[in-house]
């Protein structure tokens, strides 16, 4: 079995990490969704090649009519400039008024603020993803070979009751 830890690159020093979702919320949204989806696929990939802060953008399925896609951001600051410009704002507007004159779509965000040492990945037999797919790799070996250690909190103490 295949098993490997992922770090932060250095110069990360708070990760971004970054839900979005589109919820279909009737049979016309459908085709809005499909669009708004590939053109957040497009726009991610071009983010990722300029360098403006995104890291990694993966797209998930969340259920029938419902997907999204989790992105890592170098910082929070690097995700708020770019959100505030074309393509992103042109989105956001066009999302904005169709679920007021339609109804038919649901778009949402969560935004997660995550300091460098409370970071920890480990992947057993997968191809790089989240983390590993930006980070640096790496065999767990001593302390990474958990959780706990990986985070570096230490060993678990138990206490007694009463």
């Amino acid at each position: 079995m295949q098993r490997t830890t992922a770090h932060l690159p250095e110069s990360v020093t708070e990760l971004c990490l970054v839900r979005m979702g589109i919820q279909v919320r009737r049979a016309g949204g459908f085709w809005q969704a499909r669009k708004l989806g590939k053109a957040v696929e497009f726009a991610a990939r071009e983010a990722i090649e300029a360098g403006v802060g995104l890291l990694l953008s993966e797209r998930f399925g969340f259920g029938p009519g419902h997907f999204g896609f989790f992105q890592y951001w170098q910082s929070f600051e690097a995700m708020e400039t770019w959100t505030r410009r074309p393509p992103h704002s042109e989105w956001w507007r066009d999302a904005v008024e169709r679920m007021r004159k339609r109804g038919d779509l649901g778009v949402y965000h969560e935004a997660y603020l995550v300091p460098r040492d409370r970071v920890e990945s480990i992947a057993l037999n997968c191809r790089p993803v989240g983390l590993a797919a930006f980070g640096t790799a790496g065999e767990p070996v001593g302390a990474d070979t958990n959780g706990r250690g990986r985070l570096k909190l230490g060993p678990r103490t138990t206490g007694q009751g009463g």
